[in-house]
This record gives C-alpha cells, sequence and structure tokens, in this order.
C-alpha cells in the first residue's frame, strides 16, 4: 500500500482531484488543513507482480541503442514519443465527458435534497397549524393536574400533534396518570398491530432507503445471520450503482466482517450478470444507493421481478421523511426494516406512521456491529419503548423537604481580643 497526498483549496477540490487522479473507489486517510489549504492522504493499492508483469514485456521490447539500424530505431523511438500523446488528447476528451456526468449526480443529489427540505418545512407547517386549532379546544377541557402533566410530556417527547389529539380524546375523562398510560398503550397498541414477518432466508432480497439509516450494516446483518445458518458460501451481497467516496472499501471490509462474498454491480447490465452468475447461491442481498432511490429499485426490478424489496428506516426519522420514503414514493415494500433502535430514541414519528399505514416489520437493529440484529421487533415492544421514553417525575419519588435552619447562637468574644496589650507573661505573637 502506497500513500499520496493531496493538496486544493477545499475538501470538495481535493476529493474530486483525488477521484480523478486514482479512480472513485480510493480510500482516504485522513483530512487536514495545512498552511489555508486542505491536505488529502489517500491509500493505494500495488500489485507488484502485475507491475513486474507490465514493465518486463517493456524492458524486453525496448528498441537497444546501438543494435538495428539507425533509421529503424529512430522510428520506434518516433512511435514511442507519440503514443503517450494520443494518450493524453483521448484522456482529455473525455474529461469533459466525466465532468459533465459528476456535475449531473451533482445536481440531482442537491435537487434531493432540497426536496426533503420543502417536505421538512411543510409538515412544520401543518404541525403548527394543527397545534394552534386544537390550543384552544385542549384548554377548554377540565383535564386533572396528572394528566395535563402527561399531556405535556407528550408535547416534550416530540410526538406528533395528530396522535396527540387522538390521545387526548381518549383521556381528557380520566383523572389519574396510570390509568391514562394504560388507556394509551393500549390505543396505540391495537390500533398499530400487524404480523410480524420472519426475516429473510432465501431468494434476492433489495435493501432501500433514504442516505444515513444504516441501509449497508442492516445488510451486512442479515447476510451473517444467514450466513450462521445457511453456510457463507450459500450467501452473496452485491452493492449497487453506490458512489459515495470510500463505499465499495467499506462495503468489502463489512463483508470481511461478516464472512460473506461481496460484489459490485455499476450498471443494470452488470447487475444481471451478477445475478445470473450467483444463481446457485441461496440467498442473495442487494445493497443500494439512497440516491435516486426510486430508479435504482425500478432498475433492480427490472433486472429481477423476482426481488423482494424491503425498505430500512431510522428509528428517530421525521414524518417527512417516513411519508416521502414509504408512501409518496410509490414504491410496494415487502417489509419494513428499523434500525438506530437503542434505549434513547423516541419514535414517536414511526408509531403515527404504523398506526396509519399497514406495512410489516420483519427486522431491526438495535447497536453498532455487525451481530446487532433483533428478529422479534413487535408495535407492542415499539409502543413500549416510546411510552418508556416520556419525561415524567415518577409517582414514588416524593419532594425532599428541607428543614428550616436553626439559628446560630455564637459565644461571647474573649476579652483578650478587647485588650490593648497581652498580659504580663504571655510570649508569643502578642509580644
Amino acid at each position: 500500500m502506497e500513500l499520496k497526498r493531496i493538496l486544493a483549496n477545499d475538501t470538495k477540490s481535493a476529493t474530486e482531484r483525488a477521484m480523478a487522479l486514482y479512480g472513485r473507489n480510493v480510500l482516504v486517510i485522513s483530512n487536514h488543513t495545512v498552511g489555508g489549504q486542505t491536505e488529502l492522504v489517500v491509500a493505494l493499492d500495488i500489485d507488484e507482480q502485475s507491475l513486474d508483469s507490465t514493465v518486463a514485456p517493456a524492458l524486453q521490447t525496448a528498441p537497444s541503442p546501438v543494435a538495428g539500424a539507425a533509421g529503424v530505431a529512430f522510428s520506434q523511438h518516433l512511435a514511442q514519443a507519440q503514443a503517450p500523446g494520443k494518450e493524453l488528447q483521448t484522456s482529455a476528451r473525455q474529461e469533459p465527458a466525466l465532468a459533465k456526468v459528476d456535475d449531473e449526480r451533482d445536481y440531482l443529489r442537491s435537487r434531493e435534497i432540497m426536496d426533503l427540505i420543502r417536505d421538512e418545512l411543510a409538515s412544520l407547517r401543518r404541525e403548527i397549524s394543527l397545534s394552534q386549532k386544537t390550543t384552544g379546544w385542549q384548554a377548554s377541557l377540565n383535564l386533572s393536574a396528572e394528566v395535563e402533566d402527561l399531556m405535556t410530556s407528550f408535547t416534550q417527547a416530540g410526538m406528533p400533534t395528530g396522535l396527540r389529539t387522538l390521545l387526548l380524546d381518549t383521556v381528557k375523562d380520566m383523572r389519574s396518570e396510570h390509568e391514562a398510560l394504560s388507556a394509551v398503550r393500549s390505543q396505540l397498541e391495537d390500533i398499530a398491530r400487524r404480523p410480524s414477518l420472519a426475516l429473510p432466508q432465501t431468494g434476492v432480497h433489495l435493501i432501500a432507503g433514504p442516505s444515513g439509516s444504516g441501509k449497508t450494516m442492516m445488510v451486512m446483518r442479515l447476510a451473517s445471520q444467514a450466513a450462521a445458518q445457511l453456510g457463507a458460501d450459500k450467501v452473496a451481497v452485491i452493492s449497487y450503482r453506490d458512489e459515495r467516496t470510500g463505499a465499495w472499501a467499506h462495503t468489502q471490509t463489512l463483508a470481511e466482517q461478516s464472512g460473506v462474498e461481496c460484489f459490485r454491480a455499476d450498471t443494470p447490465a452488470a447487475l444481471l450478470a451478477v445475478l445470473n452468475r450467483l444463481s446457485a447461491r441461496t440467498m442473495v442481498l442487494i445493497d443500494s444507493s439512497g440516491s435516486q432511490m426510486a430508479e435504482r429499485i425500478t432498475e433492480v426490478q427490472t433486472a429481477c421481478p423476482a426481488c423482494e424489496t424491503h425498505a430500512v428506516v431510522s428509528a428517530d426519522a421525521s414524518s417527512a421523511t417516513l411519508r416521502r420514503v414509504l408512501r409518496s414514493s410509490g414504491i410496494r415494500w415487502n417489509s419494513l426494516m428499523v434500525s438506530k433502535l437503542d434505549e434513547s430514541v423516541q419514535p414517536w414519528p414511526l408509531v403515527e406512521f404504523l398506526c396509519d399505514n399497514f406495512l410489516s416489520l420483519s427486522a431491526a437493529s438495535d447497536g453498532p456491529s455487525v451481530q446487532a440484529l433483533k428478529r422479534d421487533l413487535s408495535t407492542s415492544a415499539l409502543v413500549e419503548m416510546a411510552v418508556a421514553q416520556l419525561s415524567r417525575v415518577p409517582e414514588s419519588i416524593a419532594p425532599i423537604q428541607v428543614a428550616k435552619p436553626m439559628p446560630l447562637k455564637l459565644q461571647p468574644p474573649t476579652p483578650r481580643l478587647s485588650a490593648p496589650a497581652s498580659p504580663r507573661g504571655l510570649r508569643g505573637p502578642f509580644n
């Protein structure tokens, strides 16, 4: 392995230069600011055998300065001197095309980000409007103090306004917090109840979702689980059109930890060829990019009509993200997988989405390792996790009573302090 150092004005320029020089799969080691510029250190793999096999024929065919006629040697030197120029001209013609493709990809990615921001703002406006409409109605209700505190904790926990209004209509006549919480649990579990699906074990499965939702880790967790049951030689992972810098190297590292083989496909034709090659495998998992998700899913389903499609969302996903990915995309999902499901998450938007949409749960992850896979996620467990995170003071904790301090009685001062001089016969600082 060899390290290369690249200097540029900013990180984007340094990354683009690294990809232009060493390919899109270049591995970035570090990124620092040196002298007002960005220093990028990348690692390159050097195959000594392939290097020797390339250099040796060139040395054998190189003309000797003392052998052969002068005209033959000159023509060979001239041909060799002109060859690099042709390569440079070819690469110069290819550079504008590559730059155009990169610009188009950046434009599509930026447009997706702007659409997501608009969806978030629209969802926020709907929340504000609904909250303003229900504020007067909630104020007119004669809620008990405990139920009022419970509704306040719902607001602080980030519960969507629509779900909070539904629950308020359920608990408005209750007087105790325990009774209200029991009613909330029962109602949410009844509305969101659905059968859980088993983990994928056979066939071709596409794992898709928004960027940053943990798709690659979920794929590797499923592959590790299947490899433990079926055998590592029966499972394979395909990375399809993930064009992020260092994504392929990251996938290879995770696949090595899971003990399964991984393959890469950058076009629909290449994906079809890889699937034909892996037709003897019992289970094939396809990891797709979060950018242009709908287009990538359509390409995969066209290449493999029997492929099942599973959505991956994080447990703390917003209502706008869930609506955009799972409802507005027009994709028929076979199941829903939840990532980043730890103890500190309050999945209220996800609970609200499950109450309004029937989509079966199949898997969840609750840790950073490849082995952190939950196979028994249910809506009841999801509701219990959301309710358990409410920031309320438990009833068993009584307020601390602070006793009033007693007045402190001081001793009268000694006559020695008011004496003009120390008594006769004493030695020390008084003398």
